[in-house]
């Protein structure tokens, strides 16, 4: 499993109950690092990583043991949360000590000591969890200060392997790993976003260090930190120890069928269940959705995870009879219900942050999330279904995720779609790439027919389709609002783009029945949409919904731009000129093809009403980083079609 992060960039409150000074605990190596001079960042670099430094030791009974230092330098009054450490821990992970101390700009020293340290519950309102948070939090805390932290944790991990993560968030100056194994140990390293570097072998002891590391810069639309930030991952292997390790995903997959065992044991009740949800009447493919449908709205998600149980799914009974589960639990009555009815399927272990595994990902426990692969019986089906996998052995596979109750069965999550999950059958795991939907699957078509009124005013009223992840967004966002909710809701996501605008009324079509497209219909007024000038009225002819995406053009970019899934938009505006005038100017049309998309528009004058058409369409999830000047340029284009105008004049 991932290494807890023990970093917040939040502000914190510097309480210092019992906290000592005049510095008298403050060990040498801070002290050095605080004296050294400090180097250039940019301006927004709110601190800097100044040493992270961690010594694993594995003990030949199979604990666990590393020691570790890390000491940041405050940069800007934002960095501040620097001075704030947070160590997770629970049964199988022990914090045996904790010190901090912080030294000012000023020369003033302070120490904290485990006892001024605090523990806190990791669980939520839908999680219950043994797993905490030690806190420990430094005064002091200004700019140019020095904070420095030791500690000491052991272990005894499930899966015998150790992450050693190089940040990402700040800057790092030095980063170290040391690595003490017992004598007939053996381990491998393996590298993630990362060159691979051997390590420095002194008396049997591996050291791997690095300098200068730079941040992760925040970008628009960029991949998940987790995607871009390097890590050492070291498996370690030993005849004497019965413990988990991984050489291939293959083994992964052992791993996980080894879990999973006993849990998918059908009681009378769920059996009964299954006969009344989807009886042999019925057309098998619709049998299958009914199961589906129930696991993702009849099981409440509750996550109690409690040692291996974070891991392991609960027995498919108990599922079954508290109606609750987290996501390997919705997952395991799914399956188990669908054995009921001579369907198979397997367990899909995913990251939910697209890019985290990859086809270069080595053999490791990093999934936060648990889906399914359904065999599908043959047969035929009715429409496209955007989550099938062709397998070879196993034929096609229906990729599904119980847990996200605004998703049709035969859909997959636009933030599952081009990512790799762990494929887990009886004889193992494999590694495979999920499918990515069409951009005709993920639409939103809309339709605006408007009024312009001699002043400037705009009234009418407008319809937008939304399918595919367009339609689960709009569903998941407005699920449980009030109707004025609703109605403010739409007024602060199109005011900007408009200006003076309100809606008169409004009404949503499809709201709980996923398997129809969404629809929103809404009447508006913009008090003075056209602008004045003399004789003249301009009139942008584009109405809402800005299709560019964000760049921030003052830095270059560092990183690929994604999108949630290929999409497709389009819009049809028709607006009815006020009497007496008629169109003077048409905007030109625009048109822009890059390898990966297309967009094109046209402006027309009917006699009184001015039309405006354009189309948009995505191909891609992912534009690398060498086109991004072809998005740049795509974006301008629509930014500038968006913001033509058309002149309108007096008729004589």
């Amino acid at each position: 499993m991932p290494r807890t992060t023990i970093r917040a960039l939040a502000i914190v409150l510097l309480v210092g109950c019992g906290v000592s000074v005049a510095g008298a605990g403050t060990p040498d190596w801070l002290r050095i690092l605080a004296q050294a001079p400090q180097k250039k960042y940019a301006d927004d670099v709110e601190a800097v990583v100044l040493l992270d430094e961690s010594e694993t030791t594995v003990r030949d009974n199979g604990e666990i043991v590393t020691l570790a230092r890390i000491a940041y330098r405050i940069l800007r009054p934002e960095g501040r949360g620097v001075a704030q450490i947070e160590l997770g821990f629970d049964d199988e992970t022990k914090i045996k000590s904790l010190r901090g101390w912080s030294i000012t700009a000023k020369g003033q020293e302070y120490e904290a000591k485990e006892k001024d340290a605090f523990e806190r519950s990791k669980s939520s309102y839908e999680v219950f969890s043994d797993k905490k948070e030690r806190v420990l939090v430094l005064p002091g805390a200004e700019v140019g200060t020095v904070v420095g932290f030791e500690y000491e944790h052991k272990r005894r991990p499930y899966v015998f392997q150790d992450i050693w993560g190089l940040d990402g968030a700040l800057p790092v100056e030095r980063s170290r790993y040391v690595l003490h194994v017992p004598s007939g140990w053996e381990y491998r390293a393996d590298w993630i976003n990362h060159a691979p570097r051997d390590p420095v072998v002194q008396n049997g002891t591996a050291i791997w260090e690095l300098t200068d590391l730079p941040r992760i810069e925040r970008e628009y639309n960029a991949p998940a930190n987790q995607a871009l930030a390097g890590a050492l991952v070291v498996t370690f292997f030993a005849d004497k120890v019965k413990s988990q390790t991984f050489k291939s995903w293959h083994e992964v997959g052992l791993f996980e069928t080894q879990l999973t065992s006993g849990t998918r044991e059908a009681s009378p009740a769920l059996q009964q269940k299954v006969q009344e949800l989807a009886p042999a009447t019925m057309p098998m493919f619709e049998r299958m959705r009914a199961l589906a449908r129930f696991a993702q709205r009849d099981v409440r998600y509750a996550a109690i995870e409690i040692g291996i149980g974070g891991l392991r799914p609960h027995p498919a009974p108990e599922i079954f009879a508290h109606r609750y589960g987290d996501c390997k639990d919705k997952a395991t009555v799914l399956m188990t219900m669908l054995a009921q009815i001579g369907v198979k399927s397997f367990y899909l272990p995913i990251h939910t942050k697209r890019g985290v595994l990859t086809e270069k990902t080595p053999p490791i426990e990093s999934f936060n999330h648990a889906i399914l692969a359904i065999q599908l019986p043959e047969a035929s089906y009715p429409k496209v279904m955007p989550a099938v996998y062709e397998h070879p052995k196993l034929g096609r596979l229906l990729i599904f995720d119980p847990t996200n109750e605004f998703v049709p069965f035969g859909d997959l999550p636009h933030y599952e779609q081009d990512s790799y999950a762990l494929l887990v059958t009886d004889n193992g795991g494999e590694l495979i790439h999920l499918p990515i939907s069409s951009p005709e699957l993920n639409k939103i078509n809309r339709t605006a027919r408007v009024k312009l009124l001699p002043d400037g005013t705009l009234q009418g009223e407008i319809e937008e389709v939304h399918t595919g992840y367009t339609a689960m967004y709009a569903r998941e966002f407005l699920q449980g609002e009030s109707h004025s909710d609703r109605k403010k809701i739409l007024e602060h996501f199109w005011g900007p783009t408009i200006g003076s605008f309100r809606v008169d009324s409004f009404e949503l079509v499809n709201t709980d029945d996923i398997e129809k497209d969404f629809v929103i219909r809404y009447k508006f007024t913009s008090d003075h949409y056209a602008k004045n000038a003399g004789p003249l009225l301009l009139v942008r002819p584009h109405v809402v919904g800005e299709m560019a995406g964000s760049f921030d053009a003052s830095k270059p970019r560092h990183y690929a731009y994604e999108f949630f899934a290929p999409f497709s938009r389009s819009e049809r505006v028709e607006i009815t000129l006020p009497e007496g005038y008629k169109v003077d100017e048409l905007p030109n049309p625009a048109r822009s093809a890059p390898s990966f998309a297309e967009y094109t528009s046209k402006t027309e004058d009917a006699g009184n009403v001015l039309k405006y058409s354009r189309d948009y369409k995505m191909r891609t999830t992912t534009v690398p980083l060498e086109k991004i000047d072809q998005l740049k340029r795509l974006f301008g284009e629509i930014l500038v079609d968006e913001k033509s105008m058309a002149v309108l004049k007096r008729a004589n």
